[in-house]
């Protein structure tokens, strides 16, 4: 079980610590417990009470009338929002705290719940653009702790890509196309998800990918180039690479395959260094994804 302060509740939550405070002296919503040194924190089930009520109130529900609920109905008001239109901003926030509650608590059960909701719903690609990437933004805040976070990092991430696995594995293998994408992240990285939805994306569109996934060398990737014949190459840099690691390895890339399309997403500052030396498409969105598969 994790411990949180007040300050990472509201960082969590988007909730001002003096708004969780009053709501806790006034409502009893909150019952943080003391360590031996007498410091308050709050463990999970009062994060997971806490984002159930930012989702009753994005709805309209006052804090007077939420205080009187108990688990079983809050539960319940939860459960409506998820299952009407997530065309609403609120709803969206709900779905995203309800996923957030399950990898804080590693609950497959719910997270799935939620995922399949949301996907019926938005479709997988918006489902990743409004909900996953602002969760992970989210999350980012929470890993940073350390001690428990890099075990829910690993459930999150390999639920996720289990989703993106089976989506892809969906998709039709393209008979006659245009362009053969090579996929991969170089050396040191190894945050795939943003990678499996471009070849979910780039697939479902027709496509052929050659997919060779995080960490590949860059002897291997130049054996791959040379015995097929590519259109486009496309990785991602979402650590803190060296700058100058980062351009020679697409300085070269572009060297010695002229006519290979070099596409590039990830870390905004170092690919507006990169793109300021060297000839590369800079994907930064999927609507500039689509445009090239167009």
């Amino acid at each position: 079980m994790t411990h949180y302060s007040i300050k990472e509740l509201e960082e969590i939550s988007s909730m001002k610590a003096h708004t969780i405070r009053i709501w806790e002296l006034r409502y009893g919503l909150l019952k943080p417990e003391r360590t031996d040194t007498n410091i308050r924190y709050y463990d999970d089930s009062q994060l997971k009470k806490l984002l159930n009520v930012c989702a009753l109130m994005s709805e309209g529900m006052k804090i007077s009338k939420i205080s009187e609920l108990n688990e079983k109905q809050i539960g319940e008001a939860i459960d409506k929002i998820i299952n009407k239109s997530t065309s609403t901003d609120a709803s969206i926030e709900t779905i995203i705290n309800q996923l957030l509650i399950a990898v804080t608590t590693f609950d497959e059960l719910l997270f799935n719940k939620v995922f399949s909701t949301a996907v019926v719903q938005l479709g997988l690609v918006e489902t990743y653009l409004k909900i996953i990437y602002p969760l992970l933004s989210r999350l980012g805040l929470m890993w940073s702790k350390g001690d428990v976070m890099p075990a829910q990092e690993h459930f999150f991430s390999n639920l996720i890509k289990q989703k993106l696995f089976v989506a892809i594995d969906a998709t039709p293998m393209p008979q006659n196309t245009n362009q053969t994408w090579l996929l991969f992240l170089p050396e040191t990285e190894s945050h795939e998800i943003g990678l499996l939805l471009a070849n979910y994306i780039i697939r479902s569109h027709g496509k052929k990918v050659i997919y060779l996934g995080q960490n590949v060398p860059y002897e291997n990737i130049s054996k791959v180039i040379n015995s097929c014949k590519l259109t486009h190459a496309y990785t991602f840099y979402v650590k803190n690479h060296s700058e100058k690691n980062a351009e020679q390895q697409i300085g070269k890339l572009l060297k010695e395959y002229k006519n290979l399309k070099v596409c590039i997403s990830g870390k905004e500052t170092l690919i507006e260094k990169i793109t300021k030396k060297h000839k590369v498409v800079w994907i930064k969105q999927v609507q500039s994804l689509l445009e090239i598969l167009k």
